[in-house]
């Protein structure tokens, strides 16, 4: 009887290992639970600068520097930018491809991991 249960549990262990194993990491994409940010400064151009395919406007008194895509899951990035102080200002995009900077400082930037 005892060689049946410990044979039972040992083969339940293996089981157990196995799919951990197989199961895909949690860490692997960014999710709600895991968000990741990643610089991309090359996204946006001054209102003043030459254009360039691919980039949208970005109307801010820091210019393009210290802007991070937060990514949370769901495909479209939300942008931050952190000012020359260390805090951290939300993008707003009021007209299609026209961001502006937005005054009140954030946190959400410092809950994620660098990707």
């Amino acid at each position: 009887m005892r060689s049946t249960v410990r044979n039972g549990l040992a083969a339940a262990a293996i089981t157990a290992a196995g799919l951990t194993a197989l199961a895909p990491s949690a860490a692997a994409q960014p999710s709600m639970y895991n968000p990741v940010i990643t610089p991309c400064n090359h996204l946006f151009r001054t209102p003043l600068g030459a254009p360039r395919p691919g980039t949208d406007v970005y109307w801010s008194p820091f210019g393009t520097s210290g802007i991070v895509c937060y990514h949370w899951g769901t495909g479209m990035p939300d942008f931050y930018q952190r000012d020359p102080w260390g805090n951290w200002h939300d993008m707003n995009e009021l007209t299609p491809g026209h961001f502006f900077y937005a005054l009140p400082t954030s946190t959400v930037p410092d809950q994620a991991t660098w990707g």
